[in-house]
Formats: C-alpha cells, sequence, structure tokens
C-alpha cells in the first residue's frame, strides 16, 4: 500500500513539474531547499487487553435428595374366608356282569410216521507215500589262516613336565616347572601268521521217502423213520363273562370355602427423595481481560517544508503548504504551473 502512494506521489510530481527551461526561469527558479526528509517510525506505548485464565470459588445453587420418610393412605384388598354347602352332580360307574358265547379255533395236532433218506459223511484213513527235504551236518575237515600276536612289554624312558614346590626370592611359595624322567611300559606287537586245521559241520539235504496218513470223508446214504406232526383246525364254542360299567347319575352336597375380597384404608410408612436447595462452592475457571503495555511502531507527524525564496512577483507563490501524513510528500518547493502563469 505505501509502495503504490509512492508511486502516485511521485506521477503528480512529474505531471506539475514544467517542461520549459525558459517557462520556469521566468517564472520561478529551482527551490533553495533540499526536500521533505522521509517520515521516520517512533515506538508508542499503548494499552491492550490480555485474556487471563484464573480459578476462582463461586457458590451455585444444587438441588439435592434428601430421603424422608412419609405416612400415606392407601387402599388394600383383604380376603375373608367364608363357608358354604353346594349341591352338585356327579356321574357314578356301577358294575355289571354278563355273559356272551363266543366261537374260536384251535390247533389239533397228529403225528404219523415218516421214512426219509439222508447223506451222511462218514470218514476213511488213507495211507499215502511222499518223499521229503532231510537235512544232515557231515563233519568235513579244512585248513584256516589264523593271526597270533606274540608281542611283549618293553620299558622305554618318557620325558614328563611338572611342577616343585619352592620359594622365591621374597620367600614366598612358588611352584617352579621340571622336567622328569620316568619309564613307561609300552606293548610291542608281533603279529604271525599260520595254518591250522579245524572241523567244521557242513549241512547236506537228502530226500526220504515216508509214509502218512490222510483222513478222507465219503458219502453214506441211509434210511430213518421219524415222526411228523401235524395240525388240523377245529372250531369251538365257549361262555364268556365279561364285566361293563353302566353310568348313574347322583346329586351330593359339599362345604366350600371361599375368599371375599373386603377394601379397607391403611396407613404406611415410605421414604421418599425430597429435593431441596443447597449452596455449594465450586471451583471455576474465569477468563479475565487484564491491561498490559505493549511498545508500538506508529508514523510520527512531521511539519511541513519550509518554502523555498521566491523569484516570482508577490501574488504569485510557487510553494504549496503540505498536509502532514506518515509518507514522504512530493517536493513542495517546485514550481506549481498555476502561479506560475
Amino acid at each position: 500500500m505505501k509502495r503504490l502512494l509512492w508511486a502516485s506521489l511521485a506521477a503528480l510530481g512529474l505531471m506539475v513539474l514544467p517542461t520549459n527551461p525558459a517557462t520556469a526561469d521566468n517564472c520561478c527558479r529551482p527551490a533553495c531547499q533540499p526536500a521533505c526528509p522521509a517520515p521516520a517510525p517512533c515506538m508508542v506505548e499503548r494499552t491492550v487487553l490480555v485474556p487471563h485464565m484464573t480459578t476462582e470459588t463461586r457458590k451455585v445453587c444444587v438441588i439435592e435428595c434428601r430421603p424422608e420418610v412419609q405416612t400415606k393412605k392407601i387402599t388394600v384388598c383383604r380376603l375373608i374366608e367364608e363357608t358354604k354347602e353346594v349341591s352338585y352332580e356327579y356321574c357314578e360307574w356301577k358294575r355289571e356282569t354278563k355273559t356272551r358265547q363266543e366261537t374260536y379255533q384251535v390247533l389239533v395236532p397228529e403225528w404219523k410216521d415218516v421214512t426219509t433218506e439222508y447223506t451222511v459223511m462218514v470218514p476213511h484213513i488213507e495211507k499215502h507215500q511222499g518223499v521229503r527235504k532231510v537235512a544232515r551236518c557231515v563233519p568235513t575237515v579244512e585248513k584256516r589262516t589264523v593271526c597270533e600276536n606274540t608281542g611283549h612289554w618293553e620299558d622305554r624312558p618318557v620325558q614328563v613336565q611338572t611342577f616343585v614346590r619352592g620359594c622365591d626370592a621374597c620367600g614366598r611359595p612358588t611352584c617352579c616347572p621340571q622336567t622328569v624322567t620316568c619309564n613307561q611300559k609300552v606293548w610291542v606287537p608281533e603279529v604271525k601268521t599260520s595254518e591250522i586245521e579245524v572241523t567244521v559241520h557242513k549241512v547236506i539235504c537228502e530226500d526220504q521217502p515216508f509214509e502218512y496218513e490222510v483222513t478222507v470223508c465219503k458219502p453214506e446214504t441211509k434210511t430213518c423213520t421219524q415222526k411228523v406232526c401235524s395240525h388240523r383246525c377245529e372250531t369251538k364254542t365257549r361262555d364268556v363273562c365279561y364285566t361293563v360299567c353302566v353310568p348313574e347319575k347322583k346329586t351330593g352336597t359339599r362345604t366350600v370355602t371361599c375368599c371375599k375380597p373386603v377394601m379397607e384404608e391403611k396407613d404406611v410408612q415410605c421414604t421418599v427423595m425430597v429435593p431441596h436447595k443447597v449452596e455449594k462452592e465450586v471451583q471455576v475457571c474465569v477468563c479475565k481481560m487484564v491491561e498490559k503495555k505493549i511498545q508500538v511502531a506508529v508514523c510520527c507527524p512531521q511539519p511541513a517544508c519550509a518554502p523555498a525564496p521566491s523569484c516570482c512577483p508577490a501574488p504569485t507563490t510557487c510553494c504549496r503548504p503540505v498536509a502532514s501524513c506518515c509518507s514522504p510528500a512530493p517536493t513542495c518547493c517546485g514550481a506549481a504551473p498555476s502561479c506560475c502563469r
């Protein structure tokens, strides 16, 4: 915004300045004082309101319910027993015995002698000839090569490193390494090869004839006489007794107890919650506006430029008063076209 204002003022100054040097020399000479300096910003102390959160204790009205015992009347129903005689009808079953004649069928057995033939399997023992394999061990002499170890023990010297306890120059006990030569028994092998005769048993399989028995079942036909039972149907008659139940209506009396409802009022105590207003102190967060002084940079007002010595007659003044503003004013001592004509 400031740049736009400066550019507009500069363009206005260029428009009002004369372009002809001869005309400018006839009216006014160039100004004898420099242009007005740019206004410098100055710091001004201002008071602003800043929000500040604080915790305050305030009294609030709260409704609390307290239990109270109250007496109230309620209508209850009480049952009163009443006894009375009631007549009723009922059905009684009476037994009666009756006789009826019925026909039934029976099976009468009849026995007959029947001759039948049947086949049975009779076992017979038969002898058969066969050949079987029999294993037999035969002793045989064979030569075998064997190895025999005929070595011996020898004593050989061996150097062994050991530690001997002693004392150093300061008298402290130490262990000093020492090499000791001792004898060690060593087995020296000597293997000899020789041939010996051994007796081995070889298995020989031979064919051997033998006789064995076989049981064979052969069919044989036989005749037997057996009794066979057959049944024939025969109809007979008999008397059967049976019992039936015949209904019979009767009237009786019975005692009935019934309950008669009676309404009555009753005082009962009950606990009810009664609301009460109670003041309580609560902690609440409150936002307050607090005054705060700060430094703000503003444009300081500047006095108008002093007029330059005029070269024109008294009625024509070439310098114009400039209003005070925050932006730098244009050259105020330049010749104005209106006053130099």
